[in-house]
Protein backbone atom coordinates (compact mmCIF):
# COMPACT_ATOMS: atom_id res chain seq x y z
CA UNK A 1 0.00 0.00 0.00
CA UNK A 2 1.49 3.69 -1.10
CA UNK A 3 2.30 6.38 1.76
CA UNK A 4 -0.47 8.54 2.81
CA UNK A 5 -0.23 11.84 4.20
CA UNK A 6 -2.03 13.11 6.57
CA UNK A 7 -2.10 17.05 6.37
CA UNK A 8 -4.60 19.63 9.28
CA UNK A 9 -8.07 18.93 7.40
CA UNK A 10 -7.26 16.98 4.91
CA UNK A 11 -8.14 13.94 7.02
CA UNK A 12 -11.46 15.22 7.24
CA UNK A 13 -12.45 15.88 3.67
CA UNK A 14 -10.96 12.72 2.63
CA UNK A 15 -13.07 10.77 5.28
CA UNK A 16 -16.47 12.08 3.64
CA UNK A 17 -16.78 9.89 0.79
CA UNK A 18 -15.69 7.09 2.74
CA UNK A 19 -18.49 8.01 5.83
CA UNK A 20 -21.13 7.99 3.26
CA UNK A 21 -20.17 4.77 2.14
CA UNK A 22 -20.07 3.43 5.57
CA UNK A 23 -23.30 4.92 6.82
CA UNK A 24 -24.73 3.06 3.54
CA UNK A 25 -23.19 0.14 4.67
CA UNK A 26 -23.89 0.15 7.94
CA UNK A 27 -27.76 0.69 7.44
CA UNK A 28 -27.56 -2.66 5.05
CA UNK A 29 -26.40 -4.70 7.39
CA UNK A 30 -28.72 -3.32 10.89
CA UNK A 31 -31.69 -4.10 7.87
CA UNK A 32 -30.22 -8.03 7.42
CA UNK A 33 -28.83 -8.37 10.75
CA UNK A 34 -31.66 -10.75 12.11
CA UNK A 35 -30.53 -13.93 13.37
CA UNK A 36 -34.71 -15.37 14.47
CA UNK A 37 -35.92 -18.82 13.38
CA UNK A 38 -35.83 -18.75 9.38
CA UNK A 39 -33.00 -16.14 9.03
CA UNK A 40 -29.99 -17.62 6.56
CA UNK A 41 -26.45 -16.41 6.97
CA UNK A 42 -23.78 -16.72 4.60
CA UNK A 43 -21.06 -18.27 5.22
CA UNK A 44 -18.00 -16.50 6.04
CA UNK A 45 -15.52 -15.88 3.44
CA UNK A 46 -12.51 -16.26 5.50
CA UNK A 47 -9.95 -14.97 2.63
CA UNK A 48 -11.79 -11.87 2.16
CA UNK A 49 -11.76 -11.21 5.66
CA UNK A 50 -8.40 -11.75 5.70
CA UNK A 51 -7.43 -9.54 3.01
CA UNK A 52 -9.56 -6.76 5.22
CA UNK A 53 -8.35 -7.59 8.31
CA UNK A 54 -4.64 -7.65 6.33
CA UNK A 55 -5.28 -4.04 5.70
CA UNK A 56 -6.19 -2.84 8.97
CA UNK A 57 -3.57 -4.60 10.72
CA UNK A 58 -0.93 -2.35 8.13
CA UNK A 59 -2.68 0.47 9.15
CA UNK A 60 -2.52 -0.33 12.86
CA UNK A 61 1.45 -0.96 12.42
CA UNK A 62 1.68 2.61 10.71
CA UNK A 63 -0.42 4.07 13.81
CA UNK A 64 2.00 2.06 15.99
CA UNK A 65 5.31 3.83 14.40
CA UNK A 66 3.30 7.39 13.82
CA UNK A 67 3.29 7.44 17.65
CA UNK A 68 6.89 6.14 18.16
CA UNK A 69 8.02 8.94 15.57
CA UNK A 70 6.01 11.82 18.01
CA UNK A 71 6.71 10.66 21.68
CA UNK A 72 9.81 12.90 21.72
CA UNK A 73 8.30 16.07 20.69
CA UNK A 74 5.68 15.90 23.50
CA UNK A 75 6.13 16.05 27.88
CA UNK A 76 4.32 15.35 30.86
CA UNK A 77 0.75 14.63 30.44
CA UNK A 78 0.79 14.99 26.91
CA UNK A 79 3.93 12.33 26.58
CA UNK A 80 1.88 9.81 29.42
CA UNK A 81 -1.17 10.03 27.04
CA UNK A 82 0.50 9.15 24.06
CA UNK A 83 2.48 6.12 25.77
CA UNK A 84 -0.58 4.93 26.69
CA UNK A 85 -2.39 5.18 23.27
CA UNK A 86 0.69 3.85 22.06
CA UNK A 87 0.07 0.59 24.10
CA UNK A 88 -3.25 0.85 22.74
CA UNK A 89 -2.37 0.56 19.42
CA UNK A 90 0.24 -2.08 19.58
CA UNK A 91 -2.83 -4.19 21.25
CA UNK A 92 -4.86 -3.57 18.51
CA UNK A 93 -2.27 -5.34 16.26
CA UNK A 94 -1.87 -8.25 18.67
CA UNK A 95 -5.52 -8.48 18.37
CA UNK A 96 -6.03 -8.79 14.49
CA UNK A 97 -3.16 -11.27 14.29
CA UNK A 98 -4.78 -13.29 16.39
CA UNK A 99 -8.09 -12.66 14.18
CA UNK A 100 -5.97 -13.95 11.43
CA UNK A 101 -4.78 -16.87 13.06
CA UNK A 102 -8.75 -17.93 13.72
CA UNK A 103 -9.41 -17.50 10.16
CA UNK A 104 -6.60 -19.63 9.10
CA UNK A 105 -4.37 -17.48 7.96
CA UNK A 106 -0.96 -15.82 8.14
CA UNK A 107 -0.58 -12.46 8.76
CA UNK A 108 0.52 -10.64 5.49
CA UNK A 109 0.25 -6.42 5.84
CA UNK A 110 1.74 -4.30 3.17
CA UNK A 111 3.83 -1.75 4.14
CA UNK A 112 2.13 1.50 4.76
CA UNK A 113 3.43 4.67 6.53
CA UNK A 114 1.83 7.60 7.76
CA UNK A 115 3.80 10.90 7.45
CA UNK A 116 4.77 12.69 9.46
CA UNK A 117 7.39 15.74 8.12
CA UNK A 118 7.35 18.73 9.84
CA UNK A 119 6.47 18.18 13.21
CA UNK A 120 7.93 20.27 15.28
CA UNK A 121 6.48 21.27 18.57
CA UNK A 122 3.93 19.31 20.89
CA UNK A 123 0.75 21.38 19.40
CA UNK A 124 1.95 19.76 15.90
CA UNK A 125 2.42 16.15 17.62
CA UNK A 126 -1.04 16.17 19.06
CA UNK A 127 -2.41 17.38 15.96
CA UNK A 128 -1.12 14.81 14.27
CA UNK A 129 -2.49 12.36 16.07
CA UNK A 130 -5.71 13.29 16.49
CA UNK A 131 -5.89 12.97 12.74
CA UNK A 132 -4.18 9.62 12.80
CA UNK A 133 -6.88 8.46 15.12
CA UNK A 134 -9.82 10.24 12.89
CA UNK A 135 -8.38 8.68 9.70
CA UNK A 136 -8.33 5.13 11.77
CA UNK A 137 -11.83 5.23 13.30
CA UNK A 138 -13.03 6.22 9.16
CA UNK A 139 -11.18 3.53 7.98
CA UNK A 140 -12.30 0.70 10.65
CA UNK A 141 -15.72 1.71 10.40
CA UNK A 142 -15.37 1.15 6.43
CA UNK A 143 -13.56 -2.46 6.94
CA UNK A 144 -16.35 -3.30 9.72
CA UNK A 145 -18.92 -2.77 6.65
CA UNK A 146 -16.75 -5.45 4.33
CA UNK A 147 -16.15 -8.50 6.99
CA UNK A 148 -18.40 -11.16 6.51
CA UNK A 149 -17.63 -13.29 9.54
CA UNK A 150 -19.05 -11.78 13.08
CA UNK A 151 -16.44 -12.32 15.76
CA UNK A 152 -13.84 -9.82 13.26
CA UNK A 153 -16.53 -7.16 13.35
CA UNK A 154 -17.31 -7.46 16.82
CA UNK A 155 -13.19 -7.35 17.21
CA UNK A 156 -13.08 -4.14 14.89
CA UNK A 157 -16.12 -2.56 16.37
CA UNK A 158 -14.49 -2.55 19.99
CA UNK A 159 -10.74 -1.73 18.02
CA UNK A 160 -12.77 1.84 16.59
CA UNK A 161 -14.75 2.53 19.88
CA UNK A 162 -11.41 2.84 21.67
CA UNK A 163 -9.72 5.06 18.74
CA UNK A 164 -12.95 7.19 19.40
CA UNK A 165 -12.46 7.26 22.80
CA UNK A 166 -9.01 8.55 22.37
CA UNK A 167 -10.01 11.21 19.77
CA UNK A 168 -12.46 12.49 23.11
CA UNK A 169 -9.15 12.90 25.31
CA UNK A 170 -7.07 14.19 21.80
CA UNK A 171 -9.47 17.41 22.03
CA UNK A 172 -8.91 17.85 25.57
CA UNK A 173 -4.78 18.29 24.95
CA UNK A 174 -5.61 20.24 21.80
CA UNK A 175 -7.63 22.79 24.01
CA UNK A 176 -11.50 21.78 23.76
CA UNK A 177 -13.23 22.70 26.86
CA UNK A 178 -15.85 19.65 28.76
CA UNK A 179 -18.38 20.66 26.52
CA UNK A 180 -16.47 20.56 22.97
CA UNK A 181 -14.66 17.52 24.11
CA UNK A 182 -18.29 15.42 24.01
CA UNK A 183 -18.64 12.88 21.28
CA UNK A 184 -20.83 13.40 18.61
CA UNK A 185 -24.00 10.31 18.84
CA UNK A 186 -21.87 8.84 16.00
CA UNK A 187 -18.21 9.12 16.11
CA UNK A 188 -17.05 8.57 12.51
CA UNK A 189 -13.63 10.31 12.11
CA UNK A 190 -14.57 13.13 10.94
CA UNK A 191 -15.12 15.87 13.73
CA UNK A 192 -12.13 17.93 13.01
CA UNK A 193 -9.19 18.82 15.77
CA UNK A 194 -10.27 22.02 17.92
CA UNK A 195 -9.41 25.34 16.74
CA UNK A 196 -7.99 26.30 19.68
CA UNK A 197 -4.97 24.37 20.52
CA UNK A 198 -2.66 24.07 23.60
CA UNK A 199 -0.01 26.83 24.53
CA UNK A 200 3.47 25.96 23.91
Amino acid sequence: MAPNRITRGGAVRRALPILALVLGAGLTLAACGGSGPGTTTAVPDKAADAEILDDVLARELAAVRAYDRTLPLLRGAALATAREFRGAEQEHVDAVIKALRGLGEAAEPADEEIESEGLKTQTDALGFLYEVESVSVAYGLRAVSHLTAPWPRALLGSIVANQAQHLVVLRRALGADVAESIPEAFEDGTTPAPSEMIGE
